[in-house]
């Protein structure tokens, strides 16, 4: 049994949520199966390394059987093992479920036990994009009034934040607020985490196309988002300027509502040199070194909530116009020596985000360049998609797009081809693109990263 072959298939298993026909569509499609885990890591979870285990003490027994029963002729059950290890991986995924179940349902009745003992009040965030940055400004404009906690990276499911609440009971029952993001791949998904932490206040930052192809359409979107404000029991405050929540939220039974657009806030100035936005906001004046201008609204929304807890809000004024920027999300990296910006988006995974990202680029004084590998889980919107996307980066009338070609980039390439836009160049793969780069990029450029393929597509 090689174990890299294994390692690798319950890498690309767990990347696809457990989803056993995501699972096989994937593995039957790229036979790499020893070389799946590139530009992450596998997560060791309980599950994952009982699974690992499982399949290697099952396999390995199953070998020595064959041989020992049917010596020369175990050859023969022997040539299809490796094809058929995708199945037998399942076989015991499906074993090992009820396991999974009992221990899984322990872990989250502990920890919604252990938060209903904690004095601390929940604040839940969800949405198609925006919902860590919006996480990381609530960490700072609350943190000015009031001790929070909040779920770190990207946990985002019910056993990941019960397992958060379980190894943080000391912090979480110290603090005032506990702030938890909220993801999902289909409805009932932010249900079940609704169940577990009984959230007091929500925020719904925008609803796209994003995961579109776990969730089947928008509309499903739209309704798996707004499980959160319909179970949450003081406010949910939502993202106005998106217009899928502003023609809906009508629509769901929401206890209390408050909307913030760009009504909410004024005098709006662009600093100079990628030095981030001033503001107002009640009165007050702010700053914020973010670079995106919808960060404006995150930080509106985020001061809303302040407000409805009357913080004194001159409070986050020397916090926010200090908050260091959000990794892989608009960040600058600025290569004094060379004397070049990288922007680095690589953790933006939707249509909106990639909109915004142009925007900054547009206020770039040199050369303004593009590496991405388009978007993924559009569904049946992937082609639409990106040949909107080719057409903004020809409308911005990029100096050089850098396109890594899959199954995504291949409508985009064919629209650079269609409408006469030649500024772009193609890679096989990232690895191939980055190592060009310094033969690319002159003094004085800004490349901005737009997002990154994760290793279960192709």
């Amino acid at each position: 049994m090689n174990i890299n072959i294994i390692r690798g298939l319950i890498y690309i298993l767990q990347r696809e949520s457990y989803d056993a026909r995501r699972f096989l569509f994937f593995v039957y499609r790229d036979w790499r199966w020893w070389s799946l885990e590139k530009r992450q890591a596998i997560v060791w979870t309980t599950k994952a390394k009982f699974l690992y285990i499982s399949v290697l003490v099952s396999g390995l027994a199953f070998v020595f059987l064959l041989v020992y029963f049917l010596q020369a002729w175990a050859l023969i059950p022997l040539f299809f093992l490796v094809p058929s290890l995708p199945l037998f991986i399942l076989f015991i995924l499906i074993f090992l479920l009820p396991l999974d179940y009992l221990l899984k349902k322990r872990i989250v009745i502990k920890a919604r036990r252990q938060l209903l003992k904690a004095s601390v009040k929940v604040i839940g965030i969800t949405g198609s994009y925006g919902k860590t940055s919006l996480k990381e400004i609530l960490v700072v404009v609350l943190g000015a009034g009031f001790k929070v906690i909040a779920t770190p990276d990207n946990i985002n499911t019910d056993l990941g934040i019960a397992n958060f609440i379980l190894t943080h009971r000391a912090e979480i029952g110290a603090a005032d607020f506990f702030i938890v993001e909220m993801g999902a791949y289909q409805i009932g998904d932010i249900a079940i985490i609704c169940d577990l932490v009984n959230p007091d206040y929500s925020f719904l930052t925008g609803i796209n196309e994003s995961h579109l192809e776990r969730f089947g359409n928008l509309q499903n979107t739209i309704k798996a988002k707004f499980e959160l404000g319909e179970r949450t029991t003081k406010k949910i405050i939502l993202n106005l300027t998106d217009s899928n929540v502003k023609d809906n939220y009508v629509r769901f039974k929401l206890t209390a509502v408050r909307g913030v657009d760009y009504s909410a806030v004024s005098d709006i100035v662009a600093l100079l040199n990628f030095s981030g936005w001033s503001f107002k906001y009640g009165g007050q004046d702010f700053s914020t070194r973010l670079l995106a201008r919808h960060n404006i609204i995150l930080i509106a929304m985020a001061l809303t909530l302040a407000e409805e807890l009357k913080m004194d809000l001159s409070r986050a004024v020397k916090p926010l116009a200090a908050m260091p920027f959000i990794k892989h999300r608009l960040e600058p990296i600025w290569n004094a020596s060379s004397r070049l910006l990288v922007i680095d988006d690589s953790y933006n995974g939707n249509f909106t985000g990639f909109v915004s990202g142009l925007e900054v680029l547009r206020r770039a004084t040199g050369r303004k360049l593009v590496i991405t590998p388009g978007l993924v889980e559009l569904g049946e919107k992937k082609e639409e998609r990106h040949r909107e996307i080719a057409r903004l980066y020809a409308a911005e009338n990029l100096d050089l797009v850098i396109v890594i070609e899959n199954s995504a980039t291949f409508y985009m390439i064919a629209e650079f081809k269609k409408i006469g836009f030649s500024n772009y160049t193609t890679y096989p793969d990232t690895a191939a693109a980055h190592r060009d780069l310094g033969m690319v990029l002159k003094e004085g450029d800004t490349i901005i990263f737009q997002n990154d393929w994760p290793d279960n597509y192709k």
